[in-house]
Protein backbone atom coordinates (compact mmCIF):
# COMPACT_ATOMS: atom_id res chain seq x y z
CA UNK A 1 0.00 0.00 0.00
CA UNK A 2 1.69 3.52 -1.37
CA UNK A 3 1.72 6.59 0.81
CA UNK A 4 -1.05 7.65 -2.18
CA UNK A 5 -3.69 5.22 -1.66
CA UNK A 6 -3.28 5.24 2.16
CA UNK A 7 -5.49 8.05 2.83
CA UNK A 8 -8.10 6.28 0.71
CA UNK A 9 -8.63 3.65 3.15
CA UNK A 10 -10.15 6.34 6.01
CA UNK A 11 -12.26 8.20 3.54
CA UNK A 12 -14.83 6.19 4.33
CA UNK A 13 -14.66 6.96 8.48
CA UNK A 14 -13.62 10.49 7.98
CA UNK A 15 -17.06 11.23 5.77
CA UNK A 16 -19.06 9.37 8.35
CA UNK A 17 -17.26 11.48 11.14
CA UNK A 18 -17.87 15.08 9.32
CA UNK A 19 -21.35 14.15 8.48
CA UNK A 20 -22.36 13.40 11.96
CA UNK A 21 -20.26 15.12 14.30
CA UNK A 22 -18.05 17.82 12.62
CA UNK A 23 -20.81 19.68 10.61
CA UNK A 24 -23.74 19.29 13.29
CA UNK A 25 -20.85 20.95 15.42
CA UNK A 26 -20.60 23.46 13.48
CA UNK A 27 -24.17 24.24 12.90
CA UNK A 28 -24.71 24.33 16.72
CA UNK A 29 -22.01 27.09 16.80
CA UNK A 30 -23.91 29.09 13.66
CA UNK A 31 -27.23 28.62 15.57
CA UNK A 32 -25.71 30.33 18.82
CA UNK A 33 -24.71 33.73 16.72
CA UNK A 34 -28.90 34.46 16.11
CA UNK A 35 -32.35 34.90 18.04
CA UNK A 36 -34.63 32.48 17.14
CA UNK A 37 -38.83 31.84 17.37
CA UNK A 38 -40.53 29.00 17.23
CA UNK A 39 -37.18 27.41 15.50
CA UNK A 40 -36.92 29.49 13.08
CA UNK A 41 -33.99 31.94 13.24
CA UNK A 42 -34.37 35.63 13.08
CA UNK A 43 -31.79 38.52 13.59
CA UNK A 44 -27.62 37.78 13.79
CA UNK A 45 -26.76 38.66 17.22
CA UNK A 46 -23.23 38.16 16.96
CA UNK A 47 -22.10 36.80 20.54
CA UNK A 48 -24.66 38.20 22.84
CA UNK A 49 -25.88 34.28 23.56
CA UNK A 50 -22.56 34.45 24.89
CA UNK A 51 -22.60 37.31 26.82
CA UNK A 52 -25.88 36.23 28.06
CA UNK A 53 -23.78 33.48 30.08
CA UNK A 54 -21.99 36.22 32.60
CA UNK A 55 -25.71 37.10 34.08
CA UNK A 56 -26.99 33.84 33.95
CA UNK A 57 -26.93 32.32 37.64
CA UNK A 58 -28.15 29.10 36.90
CA UNK A 59 -25.20 28.51 34.77
CA UNK A 60 -22.65 29.45 37.34
CA UNK A 61 -24.82 27.38 39.78
CA UNK A 62 -24.61 24.58 37.02
CA UNK A 63 -20.84 24.64 36.25
CA UNK A 64 -19.83 24.73 40.42
CA UNK A 65 -22.29 21.70 40.37
CA UNK A 66 -20.18 19.99 37.77
CA UNK A 67 -16.84 21.16 39.51
CA UNK A 68 -17.75 19.92 42.65
CA UNK A 69 -18.80 16.37 40.58
CA UNK A 70 -15.23 16.26 39.98
CA UNK A 71 -13.86 16.73 43.46
CA UNK A 72 -15.99 14.22 45.54
CA UNK A 73 -15.65 11.26 42.41
CA UNK A 74 -11.96 11.96 42.41
CA UNK A 75 -12.34 11.84 46.07
CA UNK A 76 -13.91 8.92 46.81
CA UNK A 77 -13.99 5.96 43.78
CA UNK A 78 -9.42 6.74 42.40
CA UNK A 79 -8.71 6.90 46.31
CA UNK A 80 -10.76 3.52 47.01
CA UNK A 81 -10.43 2.43 43.74
CA UNK A 82 -6.35 2.35 44.12
CA UNK A 83 -6.18 1.00 47.42
CA UNK A 84 -8.55 -2.12 46.54
CA UNK A 85 -6.72 -2.69 43.51
CA UNK A 86 -3.13 -2.35 45.53
CA UNK A 87 -4.91 -5.11 47.96
CA UNK A 88 -6.23 -7.83 45.61
CA UNK A 89 -2.88 -7.21 43.43
CA UNK A 90 -1.72 -9.80 46.23
CA UNK A 91 -4.09 -12.02 45.75
CA UNK A 92 -4.07 -14.82 43.24
CA UNK A 93 -4.98 -15.00 39.86
CA UNK A 94 -8.17 -16.38 40.42
CA UNK A 95 -9.21 -14.22 43.33
CA UNK A 96 -8.07 -11.14 41.18
CA UNK A 97 -10.26 -12.22 38.15
CA UNK A 98 -13.43 -13.03 40.13
CA UNK A 99 -13.39 -10.01 42.29
CA UNK A 100 -12.38 -7.46 39.25
CA UNK A 101 -15.84 -9.05 37.46
CA UNK A 102 -17.54 -8.30 40.83
CA UNK A 103 -16.59 -4.80 41.15
CA UNK A 104 -17.12 -4.11 37.17
CA UNK A 105 -20.52 -5.06 37.64
CA UNK A 106 -21.84 -1.56 38.87
CA UNK A 107 -20.20 -0.12 35.24
CA UNK A 108 -21.97 -2.38 33.05
CA UNK A 109 -25.27 -0.53 34.50
CA UNK A 110 -27.13 1.78 32.39
CA UNK A 111 -26.97 5.02 34.08
CA UNK A 112 -30.94 5.76 33.62
CA UNK A 113 -31.38 2.13 35.55
CA UNK A 114 -28.86 3.01 38.59
CA UNK A 115 -30.90 6.50 39.25
CA UNK A 116 -34.31 4.49 39.48
CA UNK A 117 -33.06 1.62 41.24
CA UNK A 118 -31.27 4.34 43.83
CA UNK A 119 -34.12 6.45 43.97
CA UNK A 120 -35.89 3.32 45.27
CA UNK A 121 -33.30 3.41 48.24
CA UNK A 122 -33.87 7.08 48.35
CA UNK A 123 -36.89 7.21 48.63
CA UNK A 124 -37.95 8.87 52.20
CA UNK A 125 -41.25 6.19 52.63
CA UNK A 126 -40.01 3.08 51.82
CA UNK A 127 -36.40 3.53 50.96
CA UNK A 128 -33.68 0.72 52.01
CA UNK A 129 -31.22 3.53 52.78
CA UNK A 130 -33.82 4.84 55.89
CA UNK A 131 -35.24 1.42 57.17
CA UNK A 132 -31.47 0.70 57.22
CA UNK A 133 -30.45 3.72 59.45
CA UNK A 134 -33.90 2.84 61.46
CA UNK A 135 -32.95 -0.78 61.89
CA UNK A 136 -29.20 0.31 63.93
CA UNK A 137 -30.88 2.96 66.06
CA UNK A 138 -30.02 6.05 63.82
CA UNK A 139 -33.16 6.80 62.62
CA UNK A 140 -32.97 10.53 63.55
CA UNK A 141 -30.56 10.82 60.47
CA UNK A 142 -33.40 9.57 57.79
CA UNK A 143 -34.18 11.79 55.31
CA UNK A 144 -35.83 13.07 51.78
CA UNK A 145 -32.12 12.59 50.28
CA UNK A 146 -33.37 13.33 46.49
CA UNK A 147 -35.41 16.22 47.84
CA UNK A 148 -33.72 18.16 49.85
CA UNK A 149 -31.14 21.16 48.98
CA UNK A 150 -28.42 19.60 51.22
CA UNK A 151 -28.26 16.69 50.35
CA UNK A 152 -29.45 15.67 46.71
CA UNK A 153 -25.89 16.62 44.75
CA UNK A 154 -24.09 14.25 47.20
CA UNK A 155 -26.48 11.35 47.38
CA UNK A 156 -26.46 11.84 43.67
CA UNK A 157 -22.49 11.58 43.48
CA UNK A 158 -22.80 8.27 45.65
CA UNK A 159 -24.83 6.61 42.56
CA UNK A 160 -21.62 8.10 40.48
CA UNK A 161 -19.41 6.77 42.29
CA UNK A 162 -20.66 3.40 43.09
CA UNK A 163 -20.82 2.96 38.79
CA UNK A 164 -17.48 4.54 38.13
CA UNK A 165 -15.66 2.65 41.31
CA UNK A 166 -15.21 -0.47 39.78
CA UNK A 167 -13.83 0.69 36.48
CA UNK A 168 -11.14 2.59 38.60
CA UNK A 169 -10.22 -1.07 40.44
CA UNK A 170 -9.74 -2.88 36.88
CA UNK A 171 -7.76 0.01 35.45
CA UNK A 172 -5.43 0.21 38.59
CA UNK A 173 -5.26 -3.28 38.50
CA UNK A 174 -3.82 -3.79 35.17
CA UNK A 175 -1.28 -0.73 36.07
CA UNK A 176 -0.23 -2.25 39.20
CA UNK A 177 0.27 -5.57 37.21
CA UNK A 178 2.57 -3.92 35.10
CA UNK A 179 5.30 -3.10 37.68
CA UNK A 180 8.15 -4.54 38.06
CA UNK A 181 7.57 -7.37 40.50
CA UNK A 182 11.55 -7.03 41.23
CA UNK A 183 10.95 -3.28 43.08
CA UNK A 184 8.46 -4.72 45.68
CA UNK A 185 10.64 -7.75 46.35
CA UNK A 186 13.31 -5.27 47.00
CA UNK A 187 11.29 -2.94 49.10
CA UNK A 188 10.15 -6.58 51.07
CA UNK A 189 14.06 -7.55 51.24
CA UNK A 190 14.58 -3.61 52.67
CA UNK A 191 11.86 -4.69 55.56
CA UNK A 192 9.55 -2.47 54.25
CA UNK A 193 5.36 -2.74 55.23
CA UNK A 194 2.71 -2.78 52.59
CA UNK A 195 1.68 0.60 53.70
CA UNK A 196 5.71 1.96 52.85
CA UNK A 197 5.34 0.29 49.57
CA UNK A 198 2.38 1.52 48.87
CA UNK A 199 3.02 5.14 49.38
CA UNK A 200 6.82 4.83 48.04
CA UNK A 201 6.47 2.93 45.15
CA UNK A 202 2.47 1.69 43.80
CA UNK A 203 1.40 5.94 44.29
CA UNK A 204 4.30 7.30 42.20
CA UNK A 205 4.78 4.56 39.91
CA UNK A 206 0.75 4.88 38.68
CA UNK A 207 1.06 8.69 38.32
CA UNK A 208 -0.11 8.83 34.44
CA UNK A 209 -2.64 6.25 35.45
CA UNK A 210 -4.11 8.85 38.01
CA UNK A 211 -3.82 11.62 35.86
CA UNK A 212 -5.85 9.84 32.79
CA UNK A 213 -8.88 8.42 35.30
CA UNK A 214 -8.58 11.88 36.82
CA UNK A 215 -9.06 13.79 33.84
CA UNK A 216 -11.34 11.02 32.54
CA UNK A 217 -13.75 11.81 35.56
CA UNK A 218 -13.51 15.11 34.80
CA UNK A 219 -14.64 15.05 30.97
CA UNK A 220 -17.69 12.38 32.57
CA UNK A 221 -18.77 14.73 35.05
CA UNK A 222 -19.01 17.62 32.47
CA UNK A 223 -21.27 15.04 29.95
CA UNK A 224 -23.45 14.15 33.17
CA UNK A 225 -26.68 13.46 31.95
CA UNK A 226 -29.18 10.89 32.34
CA UNK A 227 -28.75 10.08 36.07
CA UNK A 228 -29.48 13.52 36.79
CA UNK A 229 -31.99 13.74 34.67
CA UNK A 230 -33.66 10.65 35.62
CA UNK A 231 -34.22 10.96 39.54
CA UNK A 232 -34.15 14.65 40.36
CA UNK A 233 -34.54 16.38 36.87
CA UNK A 234 -32.13 18.93 38.29
CA UNK A 235 -33.79 19.67 41.50
CA UNK A 236 -34.78 20.30 43.73
CA UNK A 237 -34.60 24.15 42.60
CA UNK A 238 -31.49 24.06 41.40
CA UNK A 239 -29.14 21.90 43.65
CA UNK A 240 -28.45 19.31 41.29
CA UNK A 241 -28.73 21.36 38.24
CA UNK A 242 -25.72 20.97 36.07
CA UNK A 243 -24.52 22.26 32.51
CA UNK A 244 -26.18 18.96 30.14
CA UNK A 245 -29.68 19.74 32.43
CA UNK A 246 -29.42 23.42 31.54
CA UNK A 247 -28.92 22.94 28.51
CA UNK A 248 -31.83 20.47 27.45
CA UNK A 249 -34.03 22.59 29.44
CA UNK A 250 -33.13 25.83 27.92
CA UNK A 251 -33.70 23.57 24.24
CA UNK A 252 -36.16 21.65 24.71
CA UNK A 253 -38.70 23.22 27.84
CA UNK A 254 -38.03 27.28 26.82
CA UNK A 255 -37.23 27.00 23.38
CA UNK A 256 -34.53 29.71 23.36
CA UNK A 257 -32.57 27.99 20.59
CA UNK A 258 -29.77 30.40 20.49
CA UNK A 259 -28.85 30.59 24.11
CA UNK A 260 -28.92 26.15 24.32
CA UNK A 261 -26.46 26.12 21.51
CA UNK A 262 -24.52 29.17 23.33
CA UNK A 263 -24.16 26.75 26.21
CA UNK A 264 -23.37 23.63 24.45
CA UNK A 265 -20.57 25.33 22.67
CA UNK A 266 -19.08 26.55 26.29
CA UNK A 267 -19.85 22.81 27.58
CA UNK A 268 -17.91 21.38 24.19
CA UNK A 269 -14.81 24.02 24.79
CA UNK A 270 -14.67 22.53 28.28
CA UNK A 271 -15.06 19.04 27.08
CA UNK A 272 -12.64 19.37 24.78
CA UNK A 273 -10.41 21.33 26.70
CA UNK A 274 -9.71 18.54 29.38
CA UNK A 275 -9.67 16.31 26.33
CA UNK A 276 -6.46 18.15 25.16
CA UNK A 277 -5.09 17.74 28.61
CA UNK A 278 -5.55 14.24 29.18
CA UNK A 279 -3.98 13.68 25.49
CA UNK A 280 -0.79 16.05 26.25
CA UNK A 281 -0.46 13.82 29.64
CA UNK A 282 -0.63 10.57 28.66
CA UNK A 283 1.66 11.15 25.87
CA UNK A 284 4.00 12.64 27.87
Amino acid sequence: MSARTAPLFILPAFLLYAAFVVIPILQVVGYSFFAWDNGIAQDFIGFANYARLGSDQIFWAALWHNAIWVVLTLAFPLLAGLLLASILAERGPRTVQIMSAIYFIPRTIPLVVAGIIWGWIYNPLFGLLNYGLDLVGLGNLAGAWLAEEGTALLSLNVVGAWTFFGFCVVIYLGAIQSIDPSLYEAAEIDGAKWWRKFCDLTVPLLKNTTFFLGLYAAIEAMRFFDLIWVTTQGGPGYATEVLTTHVYKTFFLVGDFGYAAALSVVLLVIVLGLSAISFRLTRA
